[in-house]
């Protein structure tokens, strides 16, 4: 999501840093971005009330099921993996 992933460079007041963000997320071939659908929007709200997840990570792991996304890269350790989306944390891969 566009407002988790910019609040970082706006908060420092790094604007080239977070244009270099809307970069990768609108422009890099082989990133499809998944506007938020009313149907994406309520399968969010079953995986808050089904595993007690943030708002946010909820949109974002809905928003990768109904995707059909392999897997789902992450840096917080405590989202589980769900029915048809395997969660990745990033010190997983690097150790």
């Amino acid at each position: 999501m566009v407002s988790e992933v910019l609040v970082y460079p706006l908060w420092q007041g790094n604007t080239i840093l977070a244009q270099q963000y809307r970069n990768i997320l609108f422009n890099c071939q082989g990133l499809t971005s998944i506007e938020v659908s009313p149907n994406i929007a309520e399968n969010a709200a079953k995986l808050r009330a089904d595993y007690n997840l943030r708002t946010p990570d909820a949109i974002q792991m809905a928003t990768a099921i109904r995707g059909g996304a392999s897997f789902f890269l992450i840096n917080d350790v405590r989202l589980p993996s769900l029915p048809g989306l395997t969660v990745l944390a990033l010190n997983q891969l690097i150790g």
